[in-house]
């Protein structure tokens, strides 16, 4: 069962990434009609992918676990695992622009990441239940 576990869970830190992406281009593209270039993508995926493995990864992995030892509720686990790490948006933001230097992080560009790491958090964080649900002893009963 802990490969299984394991499975779900690499699965979905790949596709919250994703999913963070993919809310990171509607909104530049909803917002302000723009797309990226071919230059800029790979280097969002580049410094976005370095915060999000280092940062918030292991963030998303003690919040998770923080819930599900202290919150015995199933409710408010659902509830409770993707707002916690749609929370943490801000850490992996200030990461990113300290490695530039510095920045406004009430700026356009910090909106962006913003939106990328709370989409991504909230995937990750109703993929974690999910896994849980599915990996767990009463499933199929």
């Amino acid at each position: 069962m802990k490969i299984l576990r394991y499975f779900f869970l690499s699965l979905n830190i790949l596709l919250s990434f994703c999913a963070g992406l993919w809310a990171y281009q509607a909104v530049l593209w909803l917002v302000w009609e723009q797309t990226m270039s071919e230059g800029d993508l790979p280097a969002v995926r580049y410094w976005v992918g370095i915060a999000y493995l280092i940062i918030l990864v292991p963030s998303y992995l003690l919040i998770c676990f923080f819930v599900t030892s202290k919150i015995k509720s199933a409710i408010m686990r659902l509830l409770l695992y993707p707002i916690g790490c749609g929370l943490m948006f801000v850490l992996p933001t200030i990461f990113i622009f300290a490695a530039f230097g510095g920045g406004n992080l009430f700026s356009a560009e910090a909106f962006l990441f913003y939106v990328f790491f709370i989409s991504s958090g909230a995937v990750f964080g109703l993929g974690y239940a999910l896994s849980i649900f599915l990996t767990s002893n009463r499933f199929g009963k």
